[in-house]
């Protein structure tokens, strides 16, 4: 890959770099740390080049925007006193030393005990696992559940629902109507888990996103734009 700058004059309000490509039949575009990258095929004339980014302005701005108004999420300690948040709500971490290790829901803390002997690292490890599990364990369960019900509304059977770990996306649909969600939603607020579970029930009627398929979406979800828009803006931080 060929990396060059951008010498037209494009009149936009943001910085631009071209990447030239022979492995590329197709031109993609970018955001990246604030800027716009455009990776191209080599045989794409600057003109080409040029009128792309400048059709493409609006988009490209939308999500600037929402890349600047994402607040860069502060990395977990795993300590007693942290706030860790449940379907939009937030519950305090209480760790108690050489209690059975089990993460249990009580009021609005998040209990879990540790053995006392662990070092400092292995003692986070642990208790960051232990969360995970149980966001695991109640995504599926919640998940399902919302499946299901959603699923009668739009007169949809998934052949199968269950959850991953993906890193850019909050849900899949197969052409066999198997359904996997990323179990980091479960730490949105209710609204926003079931935007994402009609979102993906769905597909099961319209593999695409055509206006037929945004208007299913909107049967249910009537403002889904702004549940859309919250993911956009926040999910960034949803992750345990």
């Amino acid at each position: 890959t060929r990396r060059g700058e951008v010498q037209m004059n494009l009149k936009t309000d943001f910085p631009v770099e071209i990447f030239k490509t022979d492995r590329r039949k197709t031109a993609s575009i970018k955001i990246v740390d604030g800027g716009v990258h455009v990776i191209v095929p080599k045989r794409l004339s600057d003109a080409r080049v040029k009128d792309l980014i400048l059709k493409r302005t609006s988009w490209i701005q939308q999500k600037l925007r929402i890349q600047s108004e994402t607040v860069p999420p502060k990395p977990k300690e795993y300590v007693s006193g942290e706030s860790f948040t449940y379907l939009g709500k937030n519950y305090k971490l209480k760790l108690i030393p050489n209690g059975d290790g089990e993460v249990k829901m009580k009021g609005k803390y998040l209990t879990l005990g540790y053995p006392k002997i662990l070092s400092e690292t292995d003692r986070k490890s642990f208790v960051k696992g232990s969360l995970e599990d149980w966001y695991k364990g109640h995504a599926l369960s919640r998940l399902t559940e919302k499946t299901k019900r959603y699923g009668k509304m739009l007169r949809v059977n998934p052949q199968l629902v269950s959850i991953k770990n993906y890193k850019s996306k909050w849900g899949s649909c197969s052409s066999t109507g198997e359904i996997f969600f990323n179990w980091k939603v479960i730490i949105a607020p209710l609204h926003i888990v079931d935007y994402v579970v009609v979102h993906e029930l769905c597909h099961m009627l319209e593999h695409n996103h055509s206006a037929a398929y945004w208007s299913h979406v909107k049967s249910i979800i009537p403002d889904f734009n702004q549940d859309r828009q919250w993911l956009k803006v926040n999910g960034v931080g949803l992750f345990v």
